[in-house]
């Protein structure tokens, strides 16, 4: 009986909300993000965030990632904190390492980022919403410099050509993706 000094509304919750997104059917890509976005303890691994982001130079695929990273970022309870960070985490992911796309709808949402910086959470006298706060300020100062988008995106393509090998993103095998309004953030090879 121990167990249950730890257990609250927000953890059986959270729990709840991890079973139903992991019951309900779903495509590829979306099992993908919900895996990101659960509340477990632990981070997703870059390996998973890179097939999102390779993913959203597909066309049909954009908007289903963007659909579901949006709502974990706007529409989540302050006990979801975790939810939210990891969203935060993806779409700054995105930003570097996905489609020219993923820009413009950052930027299109900022308001939603801004209005994360005042984002509160304590879990007893611990500030669970601090992460949520800077990461969020540190997306909005990235999405205003558009020469700091080029340069991280630069970085992130080089890290991939670095260790992924033969794996690369649409934009550089030709098969979506990129165009000539999107090639100022570095993706022009």
């Amino acid at each position: 009986m121990e167990f249950l000094k730890d257990i609250n509304v927000d953890k059986i919750r959270n729990l709840a909300e991890d079973a139903y997104n992991q019951a309900k059917p779903k495509t590829d890509v979306e099992a993908r993000v919900y895996e990101v976005l659960s509340h477990k303890n632990w981070g997703a691994s870059s390996s998973l965030m890179n097939e999102i982001s390779r993913d959203t130079y597909d066309y049909d695929k954009f908007p289903i990632i963007c659909r579901i990273v949006w709502d974990s970022i706007e529409n989540q309870r302050p006990a979801g904190w975790r939810v939210v960070f990891k969203g935060l985490t993806l779409l700054e992911h995105l930003v570097k390492n996905g489609s020219e796309r993923c820009v413009d709808d950052a930027r299109n949402h900022s308001h939603s980022l801004r209005a994360l910086h005042r984002f509160n959470y304590y879990e007893g006298t611990v500030d669970r919403g601090v992460g949520v706060r800077e990461k969020s300020k540190q997306i909005v100062d990235l999405l205003g410099d558009d020469e700091r988008i080029r340069e991280e995106r630069q970085k992130a393509r080089q890290m991939r050509e670095k260790f992924g090998g033969a794996q690369s993103t649409a934009s550089s095998s030709g098969t979506g993706g990129g165009g000539g309004r999107y090639a100022g953030y570095g993706n022009d090879d």
